[in-house]
């Protein structure tokens, strides 16, 4: 391996961004292995809507929470609603937006979501001590407020 390679490969964006699509693809394979018919791009607006605890969202603030352009969003958030996964409603503050929030039925997958989160995690982690999870996790909580000081 050049020098150079292994400057690369070493580097925290290039491994934690190695480790996001991992995790992402594994959740979206153990999710449609689930019976969830869910894509790796979808997973981001439900986890988006997740955290916000049922609170709905409109489309502008889920666009800058998943890090890429409305139009996307929209693309994401119609193949949802078709699937019967979230409700877009009208805005009553303003007319022009939608809100997005989960379904009924979205809500009742949480719980398929979650174990698969769990069964990903523990493979994501295997071989690693529990000291060593817990020094990764704040870690990483500790880089993202460092450089995500906004959210």
């Amino acid at each position: 391996m050049s020098k150079h390679t292994e400057i690369l490969t070493d580097s925290i964006g290039y491994l934690t961004g190695r480790a996001h699509r991992g995790i992402r693809e594994a959740m979206s394979v153990a999710l449609n292995n689930a019976g969830l018919d869910i894509s790796p791009a979808q997973l981001p607006a439900i986890g988006c809507l997740i955290l916000r605890d049922g609170a709905p969202v409109n489309q502008c603030k889920m666009s800058e929470h998943m890090n890429i352009d409305r139009h996307r969003v929209s693309r994401i958030v119609k193949d949802l609603e078709g699937k019967g996964w979230i409700n877009s409603i009208a805005n009553p503050h303003n007319k022009r937006e939608n809100l997005i929030e989960l379904s009924q039925h979205g809500v009742k997958l949480l719980p398929i979501i979650r174990n698969c989160a769990k069964e990903i995690t523990k493979r994501a982690f295997n071989g690693c001590t529990a000291e060593e999870r817990s020094i990764t996790l704040d870690t990483l909580k500790k880089i993202n407020n460092n450089l995500n000081n906004d959210e």
